[in-house]
C-alpha cells in the first residue's frame, strides 16, 4: 500500500516528538523541533510515496537551511537527524 505525503509526515513526526521527549541537551531540542516546524509547513503538498516524499522534503530541507544561513554545524545536524528518522523501522 502506497503511503500518502501527508501520512508520511505524520510518521516523522510522530518520531521527532519521541526523540524531542527523550532528548538530553538543548541543541537536540532545537533540531528537532526545526524538522517539526518545516514538516508541517509541508505536510499538506499532494502526492504519495515514502521515497519521492523523502527526497523532495531533503531537497527543501537543504535549500531552506541556506536561506535561513543556518550554521554550517547546526546544518549537518540536523540533515544527520533527518537522515536517521527516515531510516528508522515504522514501530
Amino acid at each position: 500500500m502506497t503511503i500518502t505525503f501527508a501520512e508520511r509526515a505524520d510518521q516523522l513526526c510522530d518520531r521527532l516528538r519521541e526523540m524531542e521527549h527523550h532528548a538530553e541537551e538543548g541543541d537536540q531540542l532545537f533540531y528537532c523541533a526545526y524538522l517539526l516546524g518545516l514538516l508541517g509547513l509541508h505536510s499538506g503538498t499532494e502526492g504519495e510515496g515514502q521515497k519521492v516524499f523523502d527526497n523532495a522534503f531533503t531537497t527543501i530541507l537543504q535549500e531552506t537551511l541556506e536561506v535561513e544561513g543556518v550554521m554550517e554545524s547546526d546544518q549537518e545536524n540536523i540533515t544527520a537527524l533527518w537522515e536517521t528518522i527516515c531510516k528508522k523501522e515504522i514501530s
